[in-house]
């Protein structure tokens, strides 16, 4: 290739015919008939309409801010790291400069030629994944990997005056879970990951070289070997809680899993954690097939009541350091370590027996409730198999991905439902299953956030400042 653009160069240079100009030409036009077949698709479509994205029930109120702050230290244009390369599957799928991604916009609105145009894109072509040495090798140079992978670095001062802590636990597939930290990251937040101690190797080395780039994110102090239905669930969480103690500022914990992605924006996080005005968020199933797990167990102290609930919350900082410092919950504690499944009990147990004051602890009907009192931390979509104690399946939907043990994985045929939910995350998905549905909802989120700190749209807290949850709590 080299040898015949060195005679054309020469056949121009002779003729005077714009040398410079027509080499440039000629040499891109050599790189794409005969370089690599890698399609680099920008997933990120600019102007995405977020009115037709808006909550039905009026959640977005798309209105210009007035006034305004600082300039956000964010540009106009689009990270290309928030693309996604694709390869062909066979040569047969199409050259490079052929393929069309499809249009996140059209799926989000569920038009159903996108939703074919998706499938049939994903089966001729397969996503470049990030594997552990990429990590390794790409934070060397922590400067150039959080510019390149697009992490936010700047935030209103509405965030940064609300600070959170997150923790997220994971066990594999670190790209995953790296694309969840960078959609919740912003400097001013606290981050707690804890990588399975039966992890490979190489995945704890490229975390540990991950996290380095932060000042504000760090690895769980004690690695846990986690098996599940076991105490070890819920070990992370309360060493994560500990680390996170130290930094004194921030206002609510948020526990997060590798196989997740928020609903809202980091803007929006704060809004409704500000709406529900110190209460906690989580969730509680009155149902007698429960109890097995407990009764076989001496009785609770305290006259506790079990609750089964979801290892899944939201604690404000006040039931943090209730768990961490109050003997109660050491009693507590140590009661659930001998019981079934305790990580679907302690958090839920502690945020409905409202005469141990807790603090942000509901004093209503602890029953889960779709109107009254929904489970905001997550959306997760259990089909008809769960039910409350009244019989009402309230996280029944059609599930258009796949269920796997009764949850739906989330696919293509989700984003519509998903871009419309009230939760603050949606909990499944699997990088391999239907990859394109991530994307979009990457791309939704990101466009809502630079419309959101451009103030080209508000977000209306009615809905959750309304909830009982927010006035009739400890």
């Amino acid at each position: 290739m080299m040898l015949l653009y060195r005679k054309l160069r020469r056949w121009l240079m002779r003729g005077r015919r714009y040398p410079i100009l027509l080499s440039v030409f000629v040499l891109g036009l050599l790189v794409y008939l005969w370089g690599p077949r890698r399609v680099v698709v920008h997933v990120l479509e600019a102007g995405l309409p977020i009115k037709r994205f808006a909550d039905t029930s009026g959640t977005y109120d798309p209105a210009v801010k007035g006034g305004g702050s600082r300039a956000l230290k964010l540009g106009n244009t689009l990270p290309w790291a928030l693309t996604q390369s694709w390869e062909p599957r066979t040569r047969s799928a199409g050259h490079p400069g052929n393929v069309r991604f499809p249009s996140c916009g059209a799926l989000i609105r569920g038009d159903r030629r996108a939703l074919g145009e998706a499938q049939a894109f994903m089966g001729d072509h397969f996503p470049v994944t990030r594997s552990d040495m990429d990590y390794i090798r790409e934070t060397r140079d922590c400067k150039q990997f959080l510019k390149a992978r697009g992490y936010i670095l700047d935030a209103p001062q509405e965030e940064r005056d609300f600070p959170l802590a997150f923790s997220m636990l994971f066990f594999k597939d670190l790209e995953l879970a790296e694309r969840l930290l960078r959609a919740v990251y912003r400097p001013h937040n606290f981050y707690c990951l804890h990588l399975d101690n039966k992890s490979p190797p190489a995945t704890h080395r490229a975390a540990e070289h991950l996290v380095s780039c932060f000042d504000n994110v760090f690895l769980a102090s004690t690695p846990v070997t986690v098996k599940w239905g076991t105490f070890s669930v819920l070990e992370p969480e309360l060493i994560c809680m500990k680390d996170l103690w130290a930094y004194k500022t921030w206002r609510y914990f948020i526990n997060l899993t590798g196989q997740e992605f928020p609903l809202k924006t980091t803007h929006q996080l704060v809004q409704i954690l500000t709406a529900l005005n110190g209460a906690n968020d989580s969730r509680w199933v009155c149902r007698r097939l429960y109890q097995n797990r407990w009764y076989n167990n001496f009785a609770a102290p305290h006259e506790i009541q079990p609750r089964k609930g979801s290892l899944h919350m939201t604690a404000s900082r006040g039931l943090v350091d209730f768990i961490l410092h109050n003997p109660v919950a050491r009693d507590f504690l140590h009661w659930v370590n001998h019981t079934k499944f305790p990580d679907e009990t302690f958090f839920s147990t502690l945020n409905h027996n409202p005469h141990l004051h807790v603090p942000g602890a509901y004093l209503g009907p602890p029953d889960t409730d779709a109107a009254l009192k929904p489970y905001l931390s997550r959306f997760k979509n259990w089909g008809p198999y769960w039910k409350d104690g009244q019989g009402r399946t309230n996280f029944n939907w059609p599930c258009h991905g796949k269920r796997v043990r009764n949850i739906c994985v989330f696919g293509l045929g989700d984003l519509p439902l998903l871009t419309s939910r009230k939760e603050m995350f949606a909990n499944k998905f699997h990088r391999e299953f239907e990859p394109v549905a991530l994307d979009c909802l990457e791309e939704w989120l990101w466009n809502m956030t630079m419309d959101e700190y451009s103030g080209r749209i508000m977000f209306d807290t009615t809905f959750y400042r309304t909830l009982d949850v927010a006035t009739n709590h400890v």
